[in-house]
C-alpha cells in the first residue's frame, strides 16, 4: 500500500459523471484481439476526442503499435488486468484471488505499459467482465487504481455475434440505441462500454459507423470526454503515477 494516498479505502465505483454538461464518456476495452482498434482511433483522432481506453497486459504486449498510438494521441490508459481473468463470478471474490494475488495481477499489467511507454497506466482500472467486490475495490485503490464501471443502459454489447441471438443487434442498431439511451432523462454523464475487439464481420461492426455518430451526438450539443474529467468534476483526489512506478520498477 502506498501511504498518504487519501482515495485508499473508499472502495469506489465509478458508474457515471456528474449531470449538467451534456457530456459522455467513450470507453473502449483492449482485452486479447484488435479488429476494431484503427477504425475507433481514426473516427477519434479526425474529431479530436481523447478518451479513455481499458488495456490488458495481454494486448499491450500484442499490439504495441496501437499502444503507443493511443498515448501519442492523448488518450487516458486504464488498467484491465494481466490476462482478464475472473477475479469475483456473481459478484463474490474468488479466494484464489488474495490481497497479493490482485496487486500483482494488476502490476503485472502497470509494467507492461511501463516498459513500452516509460510510465504507468492512469489511476483506473475496470475489472474483466465487470466482476468485483467492495473488497477488490479496496486492494485496487491501495495502489492507486480507482474502479470505472459503466452505466445501466451503456453497455453496447458491441461483442455480441449472430450466435449469441439474445444479445445481438447490428452494427447500426447498437448504435441507434445508445443514442435513445443518451436522450433519456438521465443520459447526460453517461459511461459507455465499447470494445476493440469484434468477431464480427467486417460490414456489422459498429465501429465502422462510429464517427457518423460522434458528428451527430456532438451537432446535437454533446462533449465526448475522458474519465479523468469526470473524477476531477467529483472532486476525487489526484494521484501522481510517480508513486506507482516505484512500485514497477
Amino acid at each position: 500500500m502506498l501511504p498518504g494516498w487519501t482515495g485508499a479505502g473508499e472502495g469506489f465505483n465509478l458508474l457515471r459523471g456528474p449531470r449538467g454538461g451534456r457530456r459522455i464518456c467513450m470507453t473502449f476495452d483492449g482485452g486479447s484481439t484488435a479488429e476494431v482498434a484503427v477504425d475507433v482511433l481514426d473516427a477519434l483522432k479526425a474529431r479530436g476526442i481523447r478518451t479513455t481506453f481499458f488495456l490488458t497486459g495481454e494486448f499491450i504486449r500484442k499490439y504495441p503499435d496501437l499502444v503507443r498510438r493511443m498515448d501519442r494521441e492523448g488518450h487516458e490508459l486504464g488498467n484491465h488486468t494481466l490476462d482478464h481473468p475472473h477475479l469475483a463470478p456473481g459478484m463474490r471474490r474468488d479466494p484464489r484471488w488474495t490481497r497479493d494475488k490482485v496487486h500483482e495481477e494488476l502490476l503485472a499489467a502497470d509494467r507492461e505499459l511501463l516498459k513500452l511507454l516509460g510510465r504507468p497506466f492512469d489511476p483506473y482500472w475496470r475489472a474483466p467482465y465487470g466482476e468485483h467486490t467492495l473488497e477488490v475495490r479496496q486492494w485496487a485503490e491501495e495502489l492507486g487504481y480507482r474502479h470505472v464501471g459503466w452505466s445501466e443502459g451503456a453497455d453496447t454489447l458491441d461483442w455480441a455475434t449472430v450466435k449469441e441471438r439474445r444479445l445481438y443487434r447490428t452494427g447500426d442498431a447498437i448504435l441507434d440505441k445508445l443514442r435513445a439511451r443518451m436522450e433519456k432523462r438521465d443520459g447526460d454523464g453517461l459511461i459507455v462500454l465499447m470494445h476493440l475487439g469484434s468477431g464480427r464481420p467486417v460490414g456489422d461492426r459498429p465501429a465502422q459507423v462510429l464517427g457518423p455518430f460522434l458528428d451527430r451526438a456532438r451537432a446535437e450539443g454533446w462533449h465526448v470526454v475522458p474519465i479523468g474529467e469526470y473524477l476531477r468534476d467529483l472532486g476525487k483526489p489526484t494521484w501522481d503515477p510517480a508513486r506507482r512506478a516505484a512500485l514497477l520498477r
